[in-house]
């Protein structure tokens, strides 16, 4: 009699995880870069109407002044929250791609080191192309430069991102290559 040869599944996930996960880091890092150029047009704009409509005055029974200020003044507050609330969020999304990692459960192999060492290098270049570009644009005097001169938080966040970027996928490679490697072994050494 032959007996069938029963062969487990093996992991196909292969290097998606890291793929993935490098994709989520520059994701962020593109929203984060048209969040800030579309806060500071945004910016403008409403400093610019909100004095306008706030001076219309009365037109026939009804005070046009104190309608603008209730809605041009309520979106006005808004927009000079916004700059906080995007770095706000951006900071959260910086952290759940950091949890989201670490609560996946993805050991990968350690020959996918140096791949991921690789997209590390990448995520770095890419990160000062687009700290290079808002730079440029944030050093001009024209109204998109006042407006980015004006987000001080995620100024900094984007300014910074080579490093900010590198040493979270540091931490996280770290996590992932080596930080799980008890689990898979029983640990303790029982």
């Amino acid at each position: 009699m032959i007996k069938k040869l029963i062969m487990k599944p093996k992991n196909k996930k292969g290097v998606m995880g890291i793929i993935l996960f490098f994709l989520i880091l520059f994701t962020i890092l593109i929203l984060g870069f048209i969040a800030a150029v579309s806060i500071g047009i945004i910016d403008f704009a409403s400093d610019t109407i909100t004095p306008i409509m706030t001076d219309l005055g009365v037109v026939g029974d009804s005070n046009v002044s104190e309608t603008a200020e209730y809605t041009f003044g309520t979106v006005d507050t808004m927009v000079t929250a916004l700059p906080w609330l995007i770095a706000f969020a951006y900071v959260a999304m910086l952290i759940f791609s950091i949890v989201f990692v670490i609560s996946w459960n993805y050991n990968p192999n350690p020959v996918f080191m140096g791949v991921y060492f690789m997209f590390v290098i990448l995520l770095i270049f890419g990160a000062i192309i687009m700290s290079n570009m808002y730079e440029d644009i944030r050093t001009g005097t024209d109204i998109v430069a006042v407006g980015l001169q004006n987000q001080a938080a995620l100024s900094f966040m984007i300014l910074h991102s080579p490093l900010i970027l590198g040493l979270m996928a540091m931490i996280v490679g770290i996590y992932i290559f080596a930080g799980k490697q008890m689990e898979t072994q029983g640990g303790f050494d029982v």
